[in-house]
C-alpha cells in the first residue's frame, strides 16, 4: 500500500513551477566547476579564453553523453526516435556526461596547449579535479529526484535530519514506488560528501605532497632562509596572549611558502642554457627522413617527442633535487578517486540505478578501468614525463 501522507510527496520540482530541481543543481554544479577552473587558471596567469568558449562546447557534449549513457542503460523504454532525445521526460547520467565532456575537452585544450606552449598536464591539474566539486553539488539533484538510493535499512538514520530521512525511498515518479517505512541508504549523500573530500584532497594536499616529504630549503641553507621562529621564538608568556602565538605561527607558515617560491618555483637558471635544448622542428625532421614505412615513421615520431635532455632540464631548474608533485598528478588522481568511490558504492545500489549496462559486475569492471587509467597517468606524470618528455620554454608546474 502506498500512502500519500507527505512522506511520499514529490519534491522533484521547484514549488509553483515546472522547473526540475535536478536540472538546476546539475547546472549549478557545472558552473561551480567552471568557475573553480577559471580561478585556478587565472592565478597561474594562464589565458582563460579557451575555457570560456570551450565551456559551451563541453556542456553540449556533456549533455549528449549524459543522455546517451541513460538511453543505453534503458533501451527497453525506447520505442521511437523521439524517446532518445526526450530529456524533458527525465533521464540523464552523470557518468556519460563526464566521460564525453572530458574527451571533447581534451581535444579542445590539446590544441590550446600547442599554441601557448603550456603542458596538457597543467590544464588537467587546473580543471579535472574540479569535476568532483561539480559532482558533489549535482548529486543532490538525485535526492530531489528520489533516486540513486541503496538497500532498505528499515529505519530512519539518526544522524540525518527528518527532511532527508522522509525522502530516502523511491517516490511516485518511480516505476516502482516504495511503501511507507522504507528507508534506503542515501548513496547520493555518500557520493556527494566523498566527492567534496576528494576535491579538497586533490586541490590542497596533493600539490604539496612532494614538498612535505622533501628536504627543506631552510635546512639546506639556513643562512639564506632564516626562520622567524629563530629570531623571534614562541615563549611561554606568549600563551597568555593567544593572538601572539597565532601571529607567529602565521609568520612561520608564510616564511615556508616564500622559501619554497624562492628556492624552487621562482628559481630560474640561465635562459640561454634552456634555449640550447631546443630541437629541430618535426616538419624538417620528416622532410629529411628517408624512412618510408608508416610503422617506422610512427616510431620516429614517438622518439622525436621523447626529450633526451629532460633530465638535464629538471636538474638545471632543481639543482638541489627537491621532491615536488609534478604537473598532472592531481588531475590524474581524479580517475583513481572517482573509480574507488564507484567501486565502493556500486554494490549498494538498487538495480534500477546501476551505472553501466547489464549488472553490478560490469559496473565494477568499468570502475576498475577508471582506477587503472588513473594509476597509469599518475606514474606517467610523476616519473616518466619529467624525465623523458619535458620541453624547454614550456609551462609545467613551473616554467621550463
Amino acid at each position: 500500500m502506498i500512502n500519500d501522507d507527505g512522506y511520499n510527496s514529490l519534491i522533484t520540482d521547484i514549488p509553483g513551477t515546472g522547473i526540475h530541481i535536478y536540472s538546476v543543481l546539475m547546472a549549478v554544479g557545472f558552473l561551480t566547476a567552471v568557475i573553480a577552473s577559471w580561478i585556478k587558471l587565472y592565478r597561474r596567469n594562464i589565458p582563460t579564453k579557451t575555457l570560456e568558449w570551450g565551456t559551451l562546447v563541453i556542456a553540449l557534449a556533456g549533455l549528449i553523453g549524459a543522455r546517451a549513457w541513460c538511453v543505453l542503460n534503458n533501451t527497453s523504454t525506447i520505442e521511437n526516435a523521439l524517446d532518445v532525445v526526450a530529456v524533458w521526460r527525465g533521464g540523464m547520467a552523470i557518468e556519460g556526461g563526464v566521460t564525453v565532456g572530458m574527451i571533447v575537452g581534451f581535444f579542445i585544450f590539446y590544441r590550446t596547449s600547442k599554441q601557448l606552449q603550456i603542458s596538457m598536464w597543467v590544464f588537467i591539474d587546473c580543471i579535472v579535479p574540479n569535476i568532483l566539486l561539480g559532482q558533489a553539488i549535482g548529486r543532490w539533484g538525485n535526492f530531489f529526484n528520489q533516486e540513486l538510493l541503496g538497500t532498505d535499512v528499515g529505519h530512519p538514520f539518526s544522524w540525518l535530519p527528518t527532511w532527508i530521512n522522509n525522502h530516502l525511498h523511491y517516490g511516485f515518479n518511480s516505476d516502482k514506488p516504495d511503501p511507507v517505512a522504507v528507508y534506503r541508504q542515501p548513496l547520493f549523500l555518500y557520493e556527494s560528501l566523498s566527492s567534496l573530500f576528494g576535491w579538497f584532497f586533490l586541490t590542497f594536499f596533493v600539490p604539496k605532497t612532494g614538498q612535505i616529504f622533501s628536504k627543506k630549503p631552510w635546512k639546506l641553507d639556513s643562512s639564506q632562509f632564516i626562520s622567524p621562529l629563530k629570531t623571534n621564538p614562541i615563549v611561554v608568556k606568549d600563551f597568555l596572549k593567544p593572538w601572539t602565538v597565532i601571529k607567529k605561527i602565521h609568520g612561520y607558515r608564510k616564511f615556508k611558502y616564500e622559501s619554497w617560491k624562492q628556492a624552487y618555483f621562482h628559481f630560474t637558471p640561465n635562459k640561454n642554457s634552456v634555449k640550447s635544448f631546443e630541437k629541430i622542428p618535426w616538419k624538417d625532421v620528416k622532410k629529411n627522413s628517408k624512412v618510408k614505412s608508416k610503422i617506422k615513421k610512427w616510431y620516429l615520431k614517438i622518439k622525436y617527442n621523447m626529450q633526451p635532455h629532460s633530465k638535464s632540464l629538471n636538474t638545471m631548474y632543481n639543482p638541489n633535487n627537491y621532491r615536488v608533485t609534478y604537473a598532472g598528478v592531481s588531475g590524474s588522481l581524479y580517475f583513481v578517486f572517482y573509480g574507488i568511490i564507484r567501486m565502493i558504492l556500486e554494490p549498494l545500489r538498487d538495480n534500477r540505478d546501476i551505472m553501466k549496462i547489464a549488472n553490478v559486475s560490469t559496473s565494477m569492471i568499468v570502475s576498475g578501468m577508471w582506477i587503472i587509467l588513473g594509476v597509469i597517468l599518475v606514474i606517467f606524470a610523476q616519473i616518466i614525463a619529467p624525465s623523458r618528455f619535458r620541453k624547454g620554454e614550456w609551462l609545467y608546474e613551473k616554467s621550463y
